[in-house]
């Protein structure tokens, strides 16, 4: 039977809500598989975040062994001890950060007080590792951030305890980041050698001037200072060097103010001088996981 045009289209749309009701179905399997398939990634990366946070605490614990060891000249090897009486600890007082917490601050051994700095120092590497890979996921730019931070964390926190910045480790771990900064995104070999140069040389100016301000005492500011700033020049590169050494100018200035306050309030057990380089190594910190090598964006 021949159909005319009229009927042909009368008959279309007959079939037309069969074909509807056999799209509805095929439509709404695809949205239900895409809202598994985001649901599942959702769960992936939160899988993700958890296994960063965990190897940021063993990171921050091998941090704490070289913080620990290196100013006592220690070998990195053997079984931890306690950092008071040197009796040898268990195996959960060795746990990153928990360790520390279920020891209630004081050594179970001596029953003296533990340093705050070690878990602080914990809790500083983990954010550092969840942010740069929130920033960078698994990337030589994660890789090579979280390297330079692990420097500055060990450096500061040193500086923090014993105000000594390393000649020989700083110089290394500045020759390492000029070497590698060729294949690092927003980085170069000519921005690193650009940044040690300007660091080098106001460093020295700050140096030279410590020297003739304070002739009769230790200067505040060391040649170990100098090297720092020549790292921090060499890791973010000369575009990124005045932000991060104003963000650790204001935080010296900040808290030079407050032990000037406390010694004007007869506070007698304020130091003379602040560990300088603890507060630069702080500034870089927060500017490099604020802003990366890339710097700063614009707001538009």
């Amino acid at each position: 039977m021949r159909l005319n045009r009229r009927d042909n289209h009368i008959f279309s749309l007959c079939l037309s809500p069969q074909r509807s009701a056999l799209a509805e179905p095929v439509e709404a399997s695809a949205e239900c598989e895409t809202a598994v398939c985001g649901t599942a990634k959702e769960s992936c990366a939160g899988v993700d975040v958890v296994l960063v946070a965990l190897a940021g605490l063993l990171l921050g614990a091998l941090l704490n062994l070289v913080i620990i060891r290196l100013p006592r000249e220690q070998g990195l090897g053997g079984w931890p001890r306690c950092t008071r009486c040197g009796q040898r600890l268990r195996w959960w007082q060795i746990i990153p950060l928990f360790g520390w917490l279920l020891q209630g601050g004081r050594a179970r051994c001596c029953g003296r007080r533990l340093d705050a700095l070690y878990p602080l120092v914990d809790l500083v590497t983990v954010a550092t590792l969840v942010l740069l890979y929130l920033q960078h996921r698994l990337s030589i730019s994660m890789v090579y951030s979280a390297a330079v931070a692990a420097v500055l964390i060990v450096t500061g926190a040193i500086d923090w305890q014993h105000r000594l910045i390393y000649t020989l480790p700083t110089l290394g771990a500045t020759l390492a980041v000029v070497l590698v900064a060729f294949s690092v995104p927003f980085h170069s070999l000519l921005n690193a050698l650009a940044g040690v140069f300007a660091a080098g040389v106001l460093f020295v100016i700050f140096y030279l001037l410590a020297r003739l301000l304070f002739p009769a005492h230790r200067a505040p500011f060391g040649l170990g200072d100098v090297y720092l700033g020549m790292f921090i020049g060499a890791a973010l590169g000369l575009t990124n060097l005045p932000g991060a050494l104003l963000y650790g100018m204001l935080l010296a200035g900040v808290f030079s103010a407050i032990l000037v306050a406390r010694r004007r309030l007869g506070r007698r057990d304020v130091p003379q001088y602040i560990s300088y380089g603890t507060f630069l190594c702080i500034g870089a910190l927060i500017y490099l996981l604020m802003w990366g090598l890339a710097g700063p964006r614009p707001l538009l």
